[in-house]
């Protein structure tokens, strides 16, 4: 019987690799993109874009199996080692909060459309990916991990401040306007870092 796939993206998820690792060099640096899930998969060492060839996760799995023990790597993640028999240290590559730092973490409000298209209608990507400083967004803050089973009373529905926007990776800095009803774990006032996958809705502005 053919061992079960270890990942959750499947088999033919892209994955860029360096040329160097189809000759001699073992992976040492993974990347699992936040964007679009994809993989990247380096020697010790970032590749230039010269260097980057284009295959599938399976085709690195089949040449590597160590990297079997990335499987659960979250989006946004990477993960580095010395060399090839020494363990994966994991760390986070993004800027957006996470339960395990940060108490909590920001839902992804493309889901509630995708999943609930007849309750919920989020603004238009070119709404949500041109914000200003001084406009102000509804996020939703869910209160536990990422993977936890969803719960009552977890989320809480909040007012975000745009406060400045970075034009290189398309992300915003914002400040809670609202005081959490249900939770202690942050204040208004709060600043974080979000991306336009999280607006759930925009005020409008005054004219």
């Amino acid at each position: 019987m053919d061992k079960p796939w270890p990942f959750s993206d499947p088999p033919n998820t892209m994955a860029f690799v360096s040329r160097s690792y189809f000759h001699t060099d073992p992976i040492c640096r993974v990347y699992h993109s936040w964007e679009d899930g994809s993989w990247e998969f380096h020697p010790d060492g970032d590749a230039s874009d010269s260097d980057i060839m284009i295959v599938c996760l399976h085709d690195v799995l089949d040449r590597d199996p160590s990297i079997e023990q990335l499987s659960d790597l979250p989006d946004g993640w990477m993960a580095e080692r010395a060399h090839q028999s020494t363990p994966w240290a994991r760390q986070k590559a993004h800027p957006y909060p996470v339960h395990a730092d940060d108490g909590f973490y920001l839902d992804d409000a493309t889901e509630y459309e995708r999943l609930y298209p007849e309750v919920y209608q989020i603004p238009s990507p070119e709404l949500r990916e041109n914000l200003h400083p001084g406009q102000l967004a509804k996020l939703i803050f869910r209160f536990a991990g990422e993977m936890a089973d969803r719960q009552n009373n977890e989320c809480e529905r909040m007012w975000v401040e745009i406060l400045e926007k970075d034009d290189d990776y398309g992300h915003y800095r914002g400040r809670l306007l609202n005081q959490p009803k249900l939770h202690s774990t942050i204040s208004k006032g709060h600043e974080l870092w979000l991306h336009p996958v999280h607006v759930f809705a925009i005020q409008e502005e005054e004219k």
